[in-house]
């Protein structure tokens, strides 16, 4: 259900919060900034454009929300004290992007990776600001997704803070820099956008297990599609 844009700023401005977030892996973000904005994974699939596969993707399709982009209340990987699972590049944005009101927006009730064919959209979503409100504390802030419901096109960075790159501190293959090789094609796909490169900050970490994570948990072979460009040798 469509919610009204000026009354979630409202809301979130009550609340305390400021920004929505974005993570994805380097070559998918690659795909945004090239494109201007932050893309549906169905628009960048029907436009032939490089992303990288996400775990969640059948169930995106199964739920019809392979159109829509989704974006966090709360920075997951500070929220919780480790990586954001979908990616080490995190866009950062003023929630001013709600004044667009040509962007139609839906709250989950919870991440659908978690939904089932049983649930009615009355128990995927928030049907409107005021059952939102209401019901605020009863739902973690992680299972309140905010949803641009089919943009069908990019959803532009006018309202982008910071680009933000994790340093896990790895090194795979002998001699490929993870965190290096991040920054670098980042900062190769905005040399001609400098309003943008200004943007891409790197992490600084505290009391997090992502770089032990990342050393121990997660194969090269991941850590690849995670942090090199689409492209890379």
């Amino acid at each position: 259900m469509k919610l009204n844009n000026s009354v979630l700023h409202e809301i979130l401005n009550q609340k305390g919060i400021l920004h929505f977030y974005h993570a994805n892996t380097v070559a998918t973000s690659i795909t945004f900034i090239e494109q201007g904005g932050l893309l549906a994974r169905g628009d960048v699939e029907r436009e032939n454009l490089i992303q990288t596969i996400q775990v969640s993707d059948d169930d995106d399709k199964l739920f019809d929300v392979w159109d829509d982009v989704f974006i966090d209340i709360v920075d997951l990987h500070g929220f919780f004290p480790r990586q954001n699972l979908y990616g080490p590049i995190l866009f950062k944005f003023n929630i001013d992007l709600l004044l667009d009101d040509n962007l139609n927006i839906y709250v989950t009730k919870n991440n659908p990776i978690y939904w089932n064919l049983q649930l009615s959209e009355e128990e995927k979503y928030f049907q409107d600001a005021d059952e939102l409100e209401k019901n605020w504390d009863n739902y973690p802030l992680q299972q309140k997704m905010f949803t641009i419901r089919k943009p069908g096109n990019p959803v532009l960075f006018d309202y982008l803070e910071e680009i933000i790159v994790d340093d896990p501190q790895v090194i795979i293959y002998e001699n490929i820099n993870l965190y290096q090789e991040a920054l670098n094609a980042l900062k190769k796909t905005t040399e001609h956008i400098p309003e943008l490169q200004k943007k891409i900050k790197t992490r600084v970490c505290s009391n997090c297990y992502c770089q032990s994570n990342y050393f121990k948990q997660i194969p090269h072979s991941d850590l690849r599609r995670l942090f090199l460009p689409f492209q890379h040798p």
